[in-house]
């Protein structure tokens, strides 16, 4: 049982399908969706109990590459990285989604994949997470 609202990421090159399927986490959940452009360029504060941040693996190498990651970004509870079949995010995703996976907090899916399917993984591994578990820190 997940005790408090999970702090998602979502990055995915094809904007479209990673709107909606940050769009319908955001929904499951009861927590916002917010641009990952809007958190870096201050527009948008974050709440405190919970979110799902969306964002082109581009965006995240950039800001990766002058001075790490924002805390909203590094403290993620788990990051769903949405993955073109027959396309390569190339160097750009490399360090990031590295980062991610070396927490061990990366799933990946294919951009076809339902997001009833995501959800039911974004569950399994959140599953035992409690209000009293610490924070994630990198």
């Amino acid at each position: 049982m997940v005790a408090t609202a999970p702090r998602v990421v979502v990055i995915g090159a094809q904007e479209g399908v990673r709107l909606a399927r940050s769009s319908r986490l955001a929904g499951h959940y009861g927590v916002p969706r917010i641009a990952a452009v809007d958190v870096l360029a201050g527009r948008q504060p974050l709440p405190v109990d919970g979110y799902v941040i969306d964002g082109a693996p581009q965006l995240l190498d950039r800001v990766a590459g002058v001075g790490g990651l924002l805390p909203a970004l590094a403290f993620a509870d788990i990051v769903v990285h949405l993955r073109d079949a027959g396309t390569g995010e190339g160097q750009h995703a490399t360090r990031v989604l590295g980062y991610y996976e070396a927490r061990g907090v990366l799933v990946g899916f294919r951009t076809e994949t339902p997001i009833s399917d995501i959800i039911v993984a974004v569950e399994a591994a959140l599953r035992g997470r409690t209000a009293a578990d610490p924070p994630r820190w990198p």
